[in-house]
């Protein structure tokens, strides 16, 4: 890569990271984010989504239906992480059949997201990772998926955690 595609690459990279901190802060997340992009392979998060979307989708199917499944099971992952009753009323809304569409493709579709969270907490059940974007693509022969994802940083983490500690105490 030259230079000047290295430049691009870093400008786009702060884009999305400048959208990322604009999106937390009027949903109330995190003030501070940090891209790490020292992960180890079994660490990033696009290896959880790989599991997944292999044991959906049978070898040589068409791009479209990797695609449409990654969709799924990103929404379902990040339905997961949700509270009981949050998950819910999410699953309601999207139970509810809106105008022009099928119900029975609609139930269909609820069936696969609700499987599909009970399959990613029983396979990954600590993690904790909000997936922000995911792709999946073809590169030879091979299937790639990449994603990234939102974490809680150790130092909120730790402010929560004494905040609780601290209401028991009072």
């Amino acid at each position: 890569m030259g230079r000047a595609s290295r430049r691009r690459a870093a400008s786009r990279s702060h884009g999305v990271l400048d959208e990322a901190r604009n999106i937390t802060q009027r949903v109330g997340g995190p003030e501070e984010i940090i891209v790490r992009g020292d992960l180890t392979q079994k660490e990033k998060i696009s290896l959880a989504l790989s599991e997944l979307l292999q044991e959906e989708i049978p070898d040589d199917s068409p791009l479209e239906e990797y695609r449409a499944a990654l969709s799924v099971i990103v929404t379902a992952w990040n339905l997961s992480l949700r509270d009981v009753d949050r998950r819910s009323e999410a699953l309601k809304d999207f139970a509810r059949v809106r105008k022009g569409e099928n119900g029975t493709v609609v139930r269909e579709a609820l069936s696969h997201v609700e499987r599909l969270i009970v399959k990613k907490e029983a396979l990954f059940p600590d993690d904790k990772r909000y997936v922000v974007s995911g792709t999946v693509r073809f590169q030879g022969d091979q299937l790639r998926v990449t994603a990234a994802a939102l974490t809680e940083s150790p130092r909120s983490l730790v402010g929560r955690f004494l905040a609780r500690f601290r209401g028991r105490q009072a």
